[in-house]
């Protein structure tokens, strides 16, 4: 039979995730993290989304590099 080892600093427990839940009806821009309000569903928030002009977004749909001009 094997000996048992106890050990009561490690306690399992079940850590809340940092991520913003998809569910939540606060809206937060992803490139200014800017509160944007509330939305109950999934349409109302895509357009509060698209709505939101900031700088960061701007910068973000731009391309990388410039297109060369010949």
């Amino acid at each position: 039979m094997l000996p048992v080892i106890t050990s009561t600093h490690a306690v399992p427990r079940r850590v809340l995730s940092a991520h913003i839940s998809i569910r939540s009806t606060l809206v937060v821009c992803p490139h200014c993290f800017e509160t944007l309000g509330s939305a109950p569903d999934l349409t109302a928030r895509k357009s509060i989304e698209l709505r939101h002009k900031c700088r960061e977004k701007t910068l973000a749909e731009q391309p990388a590099i410039s297109i060369p001009f010949s």
